[in-house]
């Protein structure tokens, strides 16, 4: 059985997760809201694109 050896995070590391975190809660905002009980379709269209971006990195 292999040992687990602790490694320590870097401060970019935190950044970087806090940015993430922050864009995930961004998307979910995007479309968290819907108008007149649907979502419109610039809003999912611009939705989809900030996944796709998101998701690149």
């Amino acid at each position: 059985m292999k040992k687990i050896i602790a490694k320590l995070v870097g401060m970019f590391e935190l950044f970087y997760d806090l940015v993430f975190v922050y864009a995930i809660s961004s998307i979910t905002a995007m479309i968290h809201h819907p108008v007149n009980g649907s979502i419109p379709l610039i809003t999912f269209l611009q939705f989809l694109l900030v996944v796709i971006v998101v998701m690149q990195i």
